[in-house]
């Protein structure tokens, strides 16, 4: 009696689990596939300013620099904030200086908050233009039309512009599931706002208007958080109206993902320690697309290993779920690239399930991690 009431409780998770993820990769997840970029909004090239934050990475501002000075854009600045580097990050930029009037060095002075907020903010208040583009010191644009392009996505009463932001491809299974990670996490953050839901960006890729930051008075409700610079601020202040995303090819943003596991769990840990500081409708919506993907999951493992006689039933069940999700995957990838990784998605969709586990924790507590860099 206790089996067959153990074993219908599981069967109901499967199916209530599979619902829900049907709902959001047959339907919400699909609406990014289906979107066509409209034409560029403005015409217009503004003065705009672009900040780059930067705590030793020398190393990566000599490779990357370059491609922001060099975007075809006829009126702009690029702010690198130096944040304490202890590295040859300030000769670095003073090397660029010499050739390039437009680069401005600012420094942050004595000892700052956790992360990199306090150098943004100076960034920020020390901009010569409104017109505000965030990107990464580890990052570089893909192509010289970046800065041009993503300006052509504001138009009257759009305020914020959210990028997608990939990481560059290298061998070994690691880097395929890091980028893997930011393909999942931008089709959903893509797919909420084009619902008229965003709830993120992110900063390797993000353009706002200078007020947007003024009216959540600058990062003074989430200082005290390391990360958040980037999707808080969002959370905050974006709507159905004042947002919108750029997700042409010549306007993504790659970043250099990192080479071992263990920085990326501290990476990720930093990341998402804000999640808990969502809306609460969109904590909830995050939470039970997690939760219906990883219960369809265990659900199914349990049943097939106590009911081998349904192995038909729960294989045809596990093919429809799993085609529904290829089918936004391969939709998702005409506009986001990645191609290469959807033979290996039933893989790494089931390896989600261990992500969910070792990062449970720090979405449940915020737990938090007080380096940047």
């Amino acid at each position: 009696m206790i089996a067959e009431f153990f074993i219908t409780s599981i069967v109901v998770i499967l199916i209530l689990s599979g619902i829900i993820q049907l709902f959001f990769w047959g339907g919400w997840f699909r609406k990014l596939g289906r979107y066509t970029p409209p034409p560029p909004s403005s015409s217009s090239f503004p003065p705009v300013s672009v900040i780059i934050c930067a705590r030793n990475e020398a190393k990566n501002l000599k490779k990357n620099l370059i491609y922001f000075l060099e975007q075809d854009y006829p009126n702009f600045e690029l702010i690198i904030v130096n944040d304490g580097s202890t590295d040859k990050t300030l000769e670095i930029i003073l090397d660029f200086q010499k050739k390039y009037p437009i680069l401005r060095l600012l420094s942050t002075k004595g000892v700052t908050p956790p992360g990199k907020k306090a150098a943004l903010n100076l960034g920020i208040q020390q901009a010569r233009f409104d017109r505000l583009f965030l990107s990464d010191a580890d990052c570089r644009p893909i192509s010289p039309q970046w800065l041009r392009l993503m300006q052509q996505s504001f138009s009257s009463g759009t305020s914020i512009i959210l990028g997608y932001g990939p990481y560059r491809k290298s061998n070994g299974f690691l880097n395929k599931f890091i980028r893997f990670e930011a393909f999942y996490t931008a089709i959903q953050y893509l797919s909420f706002a084009l619902a008229g839901y965003p709830y993120m960006g992110v900063g390797r890729n993000l353009a706002y208007d200078r007020i947007i930051f003024q009216q959540a008075e600058g990062f003074t409700r989430h200082e005290h958080l390391m990360s958040g610079d980037d999707d808080l601020l969002v959370n905050q202040m974006a709507t159905a109206d004042n947002t919108t995303i750029n997700i042409l090819p010549d306007a993504r943003i790659y970043s250099t993902p990192v080479s071992s596991w263990g920085s990326y769990y501290i990476q990720k840990r930093r990341h998402l320690s804000v999640g808990g500081h969502y809306r609460l409708q969109h904590q909830l919506a995050l939470g039970i697309l997690a939760l219906s993907h990883f219960a369809f999951y265990v659900s199914l493992l349990i049943l097939a290993v106590m009911t081998p006689s349904w192995w038909y039933y729960l294989t045809l069940i596990y093919l429809v779920r799993m085609g529904v999700v290829l089918l936004a995957y391969t939709e998702a990838s005409k506009h986001l690239g990645e191609r290469d990784l959807l033979i290996y998605l039933p893989l790494l969709d089931f390896l989600y399930l261990a992500y969910y586990l070792l990062f449970a924790p720090t979405l449940l507590t915020g737990s938090r991690i007080h380096k940047w860099k």
